[in-house]
Formats: structure tokens, C-alpha cells, sequence
């Protein structure tokens, strides 16, 4: 008998994989396997201040990315699926005809104050990885909307993935490694990514039209992402102000480990974008909430398997040792991260961007603050800062929930666990 047409079959397990979120905590171990598999290759076979150079570009690719796309990849999620479209083909073009240009004048901006060369084959290729990047991640932002996000939580396993292989050929080759060719493996990973976005598996692209996003909303959303970059990826391109490469190095090692398990969560939370939108304090309940708890055990136990893989590997490294002792500090931050990362994805969905912005605003400043207590104390120790950090972050989004949906959340999930009623 042939089935009815609209019916579909699925082997046993698969909906209820779909469910759990199984499938992007799959993805996002791959992810953080192959970027183990890259960090851990290039510090063993590049010397450490080539390292800490490669770090600084990829974080200057970073912070303009944020500019080429004018902080839009939210934009782009809030209204793809928005009837009438609410995100056109001509908001893409747009997007990237002012925001690219921009872009590459913040890179050459934040090289030079770097002291790295602006003239170089090094910023020609981030400059052209900029243009593919920020195309990839408007249109993966898209998708995400439409409730596509496979590629979106695979695009930076690939990447990682594509540099495992470049750099293996050019160590078996006996080739020296710099700076140059590792951001040109990026460069073609990057084009590998925006190849297969075009796939129907990533959901149609956004519809024919002249834009239809404000400007005047696309400007408060760079506002917000650029303060979010600031607050959570611009830690290296700070202590590279005063720290030797050296550490710099070891610096991003330990943060790549350590900002592992929040990064795995949150590819968990971004599949379920739809049923956290609109969330308000009578429809956010105690099951929904439950969300943060999970993110949170599931992050003990990931970090107890980074911290395995740490004391395994750092004596291999060149900058290893170091790298572990950074880890060490900056652990205790990273593992609130796994439960703060869901009040994160609740605020940015659901409040306003002049909230959003004010937030991020209070939260950089005293991150800065706490830097310069930290420099002030403890010079040669900028990673201390994660201390500060600890308790400020979780004070400040606990506060954030509770000024938008009416509660704190740490209070509701608690109480069930002591025996007392939500």
C-alpha cells in the first residue's frame, strides 16, 4: 500500500532526536572536534608568536564581520519568516553595499593599532574573507529563521575541518607554515561554506523586492552587536594590546577550550528559536525554564572532559603549559556561561534593541572597569578578569530577566529543588 500523499515516515528515534535537539548537539561536537583538531595541529607545528598573530587576524575578521553585516544577522532571524516578507534580497545587497566598506576600514583600523602591517598579503585575504563571510552569515541567519539551521551550526566544523586538512598537506610537504597561508585555508573554507548554502536543504533564499528593514534599526542592531563582540570575542584583541604574542596564544587556546561547552549550548537553544520567541512572564514556565537548568548540568560535564583533554595535550604544545593555567582561571566564567547563554538567547529574541543595547552597554563598561582593576593589580595576569566577571555577569542577567518577564530565574529553579512550589 503506498502512503497517503503529505504523509512522511521516519526511522524510530528520529522525532524524538529532533525533539531533544539531539542533532545540533551532534553538530556542535563535530564542531568542537574538528576546532580542537585545528587549534591543537597549528600550535604544535607553528611557532607561538605566529600563533598569537593568526589569533589577532582571525579576531579582527570577527569584529568586522559584525560591521559588513551591520550587526543584521538577528534582524535577518527576527522576520524571514514574517508574512509579508519582512527581509528582501534587496535588504542583503544593501546590507553588505555599506556595511562591507565600513568593515574594511574598522580591519585596517584595529590591524594598525595591533602593529601588524596593513599592507600584506595577511589583511588582503581577511578583507576577502570578510566579503564571503559576511554574505555567508546573513543568508545561514536567514535560514535560521525559516527553522533551517543545520549548516548554520556545521559552517564553523567545516571551516575547521578544511583547515585540519590545509595545514596536514603543508606539514607532510615539509612546507613552512606563516600567517598568510592559514588565512587562505580560511578563505577557501569560507567559499566551501557559501557553495553549499545554495543547497535546497538550506531553505529558499530571501525574496526579490527593494529592502524593507529600516536603516534606523539596522544602526541600533550594529550598535548592539558590535557592544556583544566587544563583550564577548574582543578579550584577546585587548590583551594583545600589552601582552607579548606569546601569550596571546595561550590565551586563545585556553579560550577556545573553555568557551567550548556555552558555544555547544547554544547551538542546542538556537533550535528552538520559534517556540522562544514571543516568550512573555504568564507563557514562560517552569518546563521552559528547565532549559537553563539542562545547560547547565550538561555543561559540568563537557568541562569535565575539556579539563581531561587539557592536562592531555597541553604538555604536547608548545604553548600548553600556559595555555592550562589560563584555562584553569577562566573556567569558573565560562561554566556560569552554559547557564546564562539561555537567559541570553531569551533577551536577544524577545526585548527591544535599545534594551538590548543599553544592557550590553552596562555589562561591557564594567567588564573594562574590571579590566582595569586587573591590570592595575595583577599586570601580567589579564585572564584574572574572569573572576570579576563571574559575578557581575550573573547578577546583571538575572536582573535583565527579571526586569522583562517579572522574575529571577535563578529562584524558580530552585525552588522545586528544595521542595517548594514554582
Amino acid at each position: 500500500m503506498k502512503p497517503a500523499a503529505g504523509t512522511s515516515f521516519a526511522l524510530p528515534g528520529i522525532r524524538l532526536a529532533q525533539r531533544l535537539g539531539l542533532g545540533a548537539l551532534a553538530s556542535r561536537l563535530y564542531v568542537y572536534l574538528s576546532g580542537f583538531l585545528a587549534i591543537f595541529l597549528i600550535a604544535a607545528q607553528v611557532a607561538p608568536a605566529r600563533f598569537g598573530e593568526y589569533s589577532v587576524y582571525q579576531s579582527v575578521l570577527e569584529v568586522a564581520l559584525v560591521v559588513g553585516t551591520l550587526g543584521s544577522s538577528l534582524l535577518f532571524s527576527r522576520n524571514a519568516a514574517s508574512v509579508p516578507p519582512r527581509v528582501t534580497r534587496g535588504d542583503l545587497v544593501r546590507t553588505l553595499a555599506i556595511g562591507l566598506p565600513l568593515a574594511a576600514l574598522l580591519a585596517a583600523g584595529v590591524v594598525g593599532a595591533q602593529r601588524l602591517p596593513v599592507a600584506g598579503a595577511p589583511f588582503m585575504l581577511i578583507v576577502l574573507s570578510l566579503a564571503v563571510f559576511a554574505f555567508n552569515s546573513l543568508r545561514l541567519s536567514y535560514s535560521r529563521g525559516l527553522g533551517h539551521a543545520g549548516l548554520l551550526n556545521l559552517e564553523s566544523g567545516v571551516r575547521a575541518t578544511v583547515l585540519v586538512l590545509g595545514v596536514a598537506t603543508l606539514a607532510a610537504l615539509g612546507l613552512e607554515i606563516g600567517v598568510a597561508h592559514l588565512l587562505a585555508i580560511n578563505l577557501l573554507a569560507l567559499v566551501l561554506v557559501g557553495a553549499a548554502i545554495f543547497l535546497p536543504a538550506n531553505g529558499a533564499a530571501p525574496p526579490a523586492g527593494p529592502p524593507v528593514l529600516a536603516l534606523a534599526s539596522q544602526a541600533s542592531a550594529t550598535v548592539y552587536a558590535l557592544l556583544t563582540f566587544l563583550l564577548r570575542k574582543s578579550d584577546l584583541l585587548l590583551v594583545a594590546l600589552f601582552m607579548p604574542l606569546g601569550y596571546v596564544g595561550a590565551f586563545k587556546l585556553a579560550f577556545l577550550l573553555a568557551e567550548a561547552p556555552s558555544q555547544f549550548v547554544q547551538a542546542f537553544l538556537v533550535t528552538k528559536t520559534p517556540a522562544m520567541l514571543d516568550a512573555n512572564a504568564a507563557n514562560l514556565t517552569i518546563e521552559k525554564l528547565r532549559l537553563a537548568r539542562h545547560s547547565f548540568l550538561l555543561g559540568c560535564v563537557l568541562f569535565v572532559g575539556l579539563a581531561g583533554l587539557m592536562a592531555v595535550a597541553a604538555p604536547l604544545l608548545k604553548l600548553g603549559p600556559e595555555a592550562r593555567d589560563i584555562f584553569v582561571c577562566i573556567a569558573p566564567y565560562f561554566l556560569l556561561r552554559t547557564y546564562t547563554v539561555h537567559h541570553e538567547t531569551m533577551l536577544s529574541l524577545n526585548a527591544t534593541m535599545g534594551s538590548l543595547g543599553w544592557w550590553t552597554l552596562l555589562e561591557f563598561a564594567l567588564r573594562l572597569a574590571s579590566y582595569g582593576v586587573v591590570i592595575a593589580l595583577f599586570p601580567d595576569k589579564p585572564h584574572y578578569v574572569f573572576f570579576i566577571a563571574f559575578v557581575t555577569d550573573f547578577v546583571l542577567y538575572e536582573l535583565r530577566m527579571r526586569a522583562l518577564f517579572g522574575f529571577f530565574p535563578i529562584v524558580r529553579l530552585l525552588r522545586p529543588a528544595l521542595g517548594r512550589s514554582p
